[in-house]
């Protein structure tokens, strides 16, 4: 019986959940990555129960609901401080199933990362869909600078600036701005609890929201 053969055109948090879903469904999996490493950037990411729930599916969800920090009151504020709403942590996991997780982008990229065969990412290989295969056959071929590989099946997971969109969209626009400009970081704690929040205004937001290793996620958004 042959192995049927899955070319995953980028290694972020969407490509490498692909690529662990597909191999634990018994494919051959090959994951493409222009950079040099998988050093994401130094930003938070928060996982609602629903995303937790597809991370089940590939034994993970477990793993990630250990990493929740949020254990108390939440919400939020107008920037004079007054709360807009409020809600525990307890009554989120109530309402919606289970709770907000939120952590490191590098801690996800590293759990999804370890459900993978070492010889399944190749990093510094950027790649291109180029077309069908061999003719008369239905794989397609994906073009690196190591040479051509066929596919049975290719997902395109390579950003914003997407060749693969490109090439199977040509008259796609594209992403355009939004006018949204959003500024983003992650800090040492500040030595004692507190609650984790949005404030409001008009036309910018504030974030901040402490993460299970101690540190601080915070963001601003704004109209630029």
């Amino acid at each position: 019986m042959t192995t049927s053969h899955a070319v995953v055109i980028g290694s972020g948090i969407g490509g490498l959940t692909a690529a662990t879903a597909l191999h634990r469904c018994g494919w051959q999996v090959t994951v493409l990555e222009r950079a040099a490493s998988l050093e994401p950037a130094g930003a938070g990411i928060s996982l609602a129960p629903n995303s937790q729930r597809a991370l089940d599916v590939i034994g993970l969800g477990d793993a990630v609901r250990s990493l929740a920090a949020w254990h108390g009151d939440g919400g939020m504020r107008t920037p004079a401080g007054r709360w807009l709403a409020r809600t525990s942590s307890a009554a989120a996991a109530e309402r919606f199933g289970g709770p907000l997780v939120l952590l490191h982008r590098s801690a996800l990229v590293d759990l999804l990362r370890s459900g993978l065969p070492d010889a399944a990412l190749h990093t510094g290989t950027p790649a291109e869909l180029v077309g069908p295969g061999r003719a008369g056959g239905r794989r397609a071929v994906v073009r690196t600078s190591s040479g051509d590989i066929e596919a049975d099946l290719v997902i395109g997971a390579d950003g914003i600036g997407s060749t693969v969109r490109a090439t199977l969209f040509p008259r796609h626009p594209g992403p355009r701005y939004s006018g949204f400009t959003t500024w983003r970081v992650v800090s040492p704690g500040v030595g004692h609890p507190f609650s984790s929040h949005e404030t409001w205004g008009r036309g910018a937001l504030w974030g901040s929201h402490p993460m299970k290793d101690g540190r601080i996620y915070a963001y601003a958004a704004a109209t630029a």
